[in-house]
C-alpha cells in the first residue's frame, strides 16, 4: 500500500470560558490562523464546562472535503509519522492549551461557535486513483469522533488493519483553526 496526503477542511465546535461575550469574541479572533496541536488532549472536551480550559473544542469534529486547490500527493510512511508529531518535534507553531487554576474560572459562562479548520489527511491506498475515491467520499464517510478511538485519528496505528478495522484514512496532529464558520456568531451555553 501507498500512502497519499491532501490538505482538508473540517468543521467543529469551539468552547470559549470569559465573563463576558466581548471577551470571548476577542479569544476567538486571537484563535483564528493559530495551529493547535491536536494530540494534546486538553484541547478537546468531554468533561463538563467547568473543568474545560480557556478554549477547548468538540470531542467530536466534522470531516468536509479537500480544500479547493488541494493537489493530492504521495508521501512515504515516516512524512505520515512527522506530520503527525509535529509538536513533538519542536514546531513553534503549534499551540497547547492551558487550564486555569483559579477559583472563579470554574463558573465563568461558557460560550460557543462552529468553526472552520483544517488539516492534512493522509490516504492509505494502493494507487492515486484509489486514494481520490477515499477523498471523495470524506463527507459521507467519516465523522472524527476523539472521545472514543481518539489515538486512531493521529497515529499509523489508525491505518492498521488487526486494530479495530482499520481506517482509510488518518490525520496530522496539527490543526489550524481558520475563525468561525460564515454566519456563525458566539451564543452562551
Amino acid at each position: 500500500m501507498r500512502f497519499f496526503a491532501i490538505d482538508v477542511r473540517l468543521y467543529g465546535t469551539v468552547y470559549i470560558k470569559a465573563s463576558t461575550r466581548q471577551k470571548a469574541q476577542k479569544k476567538l479572533d486571537r484563535l483564528g490562523s493559530i495551529t493547535i496541536d491536536a494530540r494534546h488532549r486538553a484541547w478537546f472536551s468531554d468533561v463538563s464546562f467547568e473543568h474545560v480550559p480557556r478554549v477547548s473544542f468538540s470531542s467530536s469534529l466534522t470531516l468536509d472535503a479537500p480544500l479547493l486547490g488541494s493537489k493530492l500527493a504521495e508521501v512515504t510512511e515516516r512524512d505520515v509519522e512527522l506530520a503527525q508529531r509535529s509538536f513533538v518535534l519542536g514546531s513553534r507553531d503549534v499551540v497547547v492549551p492551558f487550564a486555569e487554576l483559579a477559583e472563579g474560572f470554574t463558573k465563568m459562562p461558557v460560550f460557543g461557535t462552529d468553526v472552520d479548520l483544517t488539516a492534512t489527511a493522509f490516504i492509505k491506498a494502493g494507487s492515486p486513483e484509489q486514494a481520490m475515491v477515499v477523498a471523495s467520499e470524506f463527507q459521507q464517510r467519516f465523522h472524527v469522533e476523539l472521545q472514543m478511538g481518539y489515538w486512531r485519528w493521529f497515529s499509523m496505528l489508525g491505518f492498521d488493519e488487526d486494530e479495530n478495522d482499520g481506517l482509510p484514512v488518518v490525520l496530522s496532529s496539527a490543526i489550524t483553526v481558520g475563525g468561525a464558520s460564515t454566519g456563525c456568531g458566539l451564543y452562551q451555553l
